[in-house]
Parts: C-alpha cells; structure tokens; sequence
C-alpha cells in the first residue's frame, strides 16, 4: 500500500509540474477582440492570466517584434490612393514616425526583428488592384524591395537575421537580403496543388509555418490549411487539418503556433461571413483540428471587465516578446 500511495503522489507531482508548464506561456497577445461590455480597441493579453491592457483605442493596430511600438495606417483614396503610417510608442503613444506613402498598404505590416525602421508590407496602387510584397525603410522613405503585383502574390517573412524568405506560389523558395540580392533555398510541389498565402518564419529561425489555399476552378477559396517545413524546404507536413484557417503565429520561443480558426475562410461566390475562433498548439503538432472534443489545440483565458472569463475570440494581431 505505502508502494501504491508513493506512486500516486509521484504521479501526482509529475501532473501538477506538467499543468504548470502547459501553463507557463511566454510573451505578449496583441487583439482586438471586444466582447459583451468591453470597449473596442487593440489589446495587449497575458495568455496565462487573461489579463488584458488597452494599447490603443483602435483596432487592428501592428507591434514590433518586441512590443515596444505599434503602427497604425490610415488609407485615402481622395485624389489618388495614399497611406498614412504613423509609428507610436506602447508606453506613452507618442509618435515616433509619421509619413505618407503612394497607394494601399494591407493590414499585415511587420517590421524587422533586427531594424526597427523596415517594415515589411502588402502593397497595391489602389485598393483593388493586385498586390506584392514591400520592404520600406521608414527613416529613409525609400523602397528597399518589391515583388511582382499579382492576384497570387509571393509570401514573405523576416527572417531573424532581418533578410527574408520568399515563397512563390511555382514552389520556388528562396532568401533575400533587401538591396543585396537572392537566393535560391528550394523549389517544391505544393501538396494537393495548393497556392502559398502566407508563411511565418519562426523566431529562431529553424521552422517555417506555411499558408496553404486550395482554390475552386471559379478562383474563390475552398479552404486554408498549414503546412510545417524546415527553413531550407525539408521535412514538410501537415499542421492543422480544418481548412479554417486565416491566419497565425509563431510564440517568441518557437515552442508554440497559434492561429485563428474562420468559417468565412471557405468563401462562396456570395459570402465569405462566418465565426471566428483563437486557438494554439504546441509546434510539434500535425493535422490539429481544433475542436473542443479533439484536445489537440487549446485557447487562451480572457478576463472581461467585470471579472469573469471568457475565451479569446478574433482578431488576434501578433504574439510578441
């Protein structure tokens, strides 16, 4: 019996160790989720607590690598499509850049992890013109890399060294130093004829999470699934298996993926509306469907005003140091 009870307290010992670490999140959740009696605006959360800070009033704002800042843009299309970029500070939101730049710039803006003045962007002329990729270098206001507009446009993500890999959608791969040239890494065939949307370099550099679309003959989306590889287009395979996905990130440890879970993702030639879920899974993962029943991919506690908990809904913006 004493046997028995001294296994079951190591056992015991061994879970609580196991929840802890499960527990112990590392870094900063940007997002502007408003639930039932929370004002609108861009959140900093603590995927342990829930607990969340209001960075600034306005949504779907884009931080540094760090935390430290964030942009906010501001398109108009009176006399010809322009984008206002202003840089301010998360402690105090002063304005540590603001200019002006030619045409759209989309959302997804992410600046260097080793240049705080380089940002990496979706540009077009105009709202509904195809789009590539941009480096822009804000000190400067000077481009320092583009692709090729397109309505299948390459993916890029910084690397940590602050070049890039690019994927294209022939299943080229390869890494660019901005104003320095390119590289050749690899060049793949897409599973299930797949066409690249995003990918996500992780933060050491090892892994890169790819965004995969299947698109229907009429060129609307059938659904978004991601694939995991190596850096150098090695070892690649399945990650989720929901084809939900709209988009996701890397934890500043590399430890973890998470991602945003949309039924509007698998648009019809009508509506692409839908609900809309956080969730995230441990790197190591394959084909995470993430479903309560299914236990393959957990989400993070949010605290409301009023004390109680709920879950983190969308959008999710960044998972920062």
């Amino acid at each position: 019996m004493l046997q028995i009870l001294r296994c079951l307290a190591a056992a015991l010992a061994f879970i609580g160790v196991a929840m802890a670490a499960q527990a112990a999140l590392p870094g900063t959740i940007w997002h502007s989720f408003s639930d039932l009696g929370n004002p609108q605006g861009t959140f900093a959360l603590n995927p342990n607590s829930g607990a969340s800070v209001m960075v600034d009033d306005e949504k779907w704002r884009s931080p540094w690598p760090d935390g430290s800042r964030f942009i906010q843009r501001d398109h108009s299309s009176q006399g010809g499509d322009e984008t206002r970029l202003t840089v301010r500070s998360t402690r105090d939101r002063s304005v540590l850049a603001d200019q002006v730049v030619d045409g759209y710039l989309a959302g997804d803006v992410r600046a260097s992890p080793v240049a705080n003045h380089q940002i990496l962007a979706s540009w077009g002329k105009t709202v509904f013109a195809p789009r590539g990729a941009i480096v822009y270098d804000l000190n400067t206001q000077k481009l320092l890399y583009a692709t090729q507009p397109s309505k299948t446009p390459d993916a890029l993500s910084w690397m940590p060294d602050g070049s890039l890999l690019r994927v294209q959608p022939s299943g080229d791969i390869s890494r660019v130093l901005p104003g320095r040239g390119e590289q050749r890494v690899a060049t793949l065939r897409w599973p299930e004829s797949r066409v690249p949307e995003a990918v996500r370099v992780s933060p050491d550099g090892s892994k890169a999470l790819l965004q995969l679309a299947a698109m229907r003959d009429t060129g609307s989306v059938a659904g978004v699934d991601l694939w995991m590889m190596n850096v150098d287009g090695s070892n690649l395979r399945r990650f989720t298996k929901n084809d939900l996905i709209s988009s996701a990130f890397w934890s500043p440890d590399s430890r973890y993926v998470a991602f945003v879970k949309d039924t509007g993702v698998s648009c019809t030639d009508a509506t692409c509306r839908g609900s809309c879920t956080v969730w995230y899974a441990e790197a190591t993962a394959s084909n995470v469907v993430a479903v309560a029943p299914s236990g393959d991919a957990r989400q993070f506690p949010l605290k409301r005003p009023d004390g109680s908990t709920t879950m983190l809904g969308c959008p999710m913006t960044a998972w920062t140091r």
